[in-house]
């Protein structure tokens, strides 16, 4: 796995973990700063924006849950996303989707220069179709090029010809467009090799700004029911969404309702208290007290100094007493870092209440054994679910 670029503020996102998935606590408005910013300054930005069916994949794939957390920002796209983490505490402000970012990209805004587009893969014709419509307009996004690399695999589709056709475009922003599980992958392998500071997969996307599929009326989404036109426009889709919703009632009672049930089972043991210790052969962190986002300030940095520190990071957490999404979502994102530089995050002293809940929350990946009386955590979600 190569190492992730990793920046002194990766930890002072606001993110919270949604059964391991981080997504980030952020309005459109924001997000739209975030991408705007990064254009503009040349920062690296990989963005993903899971919907149920992404979580779902990334329950039963590590390889997907690595990626999401390998991500510079998560942004929640898809109502059941947003409710499981206000469910779970977390204080999403309203769902962010990429289709909404990119049409708020595409009006003027005073004070910043038109965004560069190149649009990746599509079905046939989809992403020349996008690239001339942006051109049309006089808007705030201008199309530099457009290429579909055809049917194939991910190693297909790494010819230096593609990176150099791409960069050769000078493209502010990548938009990929080959299938979620696929785009993700290739995102995920070769970012590394493209220029633009900004990439995601938005497959919708391409087929929306070329009219090659009309978007669902803004009632429809607003009320959640983006899924219903989506089915309508491409029929083939009926059955994804109809076993992602059965996957998604088997989350609530064997996910949901048991970590809500350990969450209240905590213990209040005040401020939370963070010390370090570098040892030889790794570093250690003692936490003490309660490690919720509001007390996560004195803890934000000290992620930083392990990950820096070269070496496999040990959490003794005998003294831990409430935790949130918060402090699971950071960890979430220490993990994958530190696995990047093929170093592990342990655990030590974990009750059996806490383990419990961050086996579920898909952190621990040993952790002290679970109530007895404790509901199974896994379910069957490894059949038949789509990677578009």
């Amino acid at each position: 796995m190569p190492q992730l670029a990793t920046s002194p503020s990766v930890f002072q996102r606001n993110v919270w973990s949604v059964f391991g998935v981080p997504v980030d606590a952020i309005t459109l408005d924001g997000a739209e700063a975030r991408l705007r910013g990064a254009v503009e300054s040349g920062v690296r930005l990989s963005f993903v924006t899971p919907n149920l069916n992404w979580l779902i994949r990334a329950l039963r794939e590590p390889v997907a849950m690595q990626q999401v957390r390998e991500a510079d920002l998560s942004l929640a796209d898809g109502a059941p996303v947003v409710w499981l983490a206000r469910q779970l505490g977390a204080p999403i402000p309203e769902r962010v989707a990429g289709s909404d970012l990119f049409e708020r990209l595409r009006a003027r805004k005073p004070g910043y220069r038109k965004i560069r587009v190149f649009f990746f893969g599509g079905r046939a014709g989809a992403a020349e179709a996008a690239n001339a419509r942006l051109n049309e307009e006089d808007g705030g996004l201008v199309g530099c090029g457009a290429l579909n690399p055809g049917y194939g695999s991910v190693e297909d589709m790494a010819a230096p010809v593609i990176f150099e056709t791409i960069n050769r475009a000078r493209p502010d922003f990548v938009v990929v467009s080959l299938g979620a599980k696929k785009g993700q992958d290739w995102i995920s392998r070769y970012r590394h090799r493209l220029n633009a500071p900004v990439i995601a997969h938005l497959g919708a996307v391409v087929d929306f700004v070329g009219n090659t599929i009309a978007r669902a009326p803004g009632w429809m989404s607003r009320a959640g029911l983006e899924w219903a036109w989506r089915i309508w426009a491409e029929p083939a889709l009926w059955r994804r969404y109809v076993k992602d919703g059965l996957r998604f009632l088997a989350l609530v009672p064997s996910r949901l309702w048991v970590v809500q049930r350990d969450v209240r089972h905590l213990k209040d043991a005040g401020p939370l208290r963070v010390e370090a210790e570098r040892q030889p052969g790794r570093f250690i962190l003692t936490l003490s007290g309660n490690a919720c986002a509001p007390d996560l300030e004195e803890l934000r940095p000290m992620l930083q100094r392990a990950l820096e520190a070269g070496r496999p990071v040990a959490l003794r957490c005998h003294e831990l007493g409430l935790v949130d999404g918060a402090l699971l979502g950071v960890l979430a994102l220490l993990k994958v870092r530190l696995a990047a530089r093929g170093l592990a995050l342990e655990f030590d002293g974990l009750s059996a209440v806490h383990a419990d809940i961050f086996d579920r929350m898909e952190l621990a990946d040993t952790a002290a054994p679970a109530p007895a009386n404790a509901e199974p955590k896994t379910i069957d979600i490894s059949e038949g679910v789509s990677a578009e």
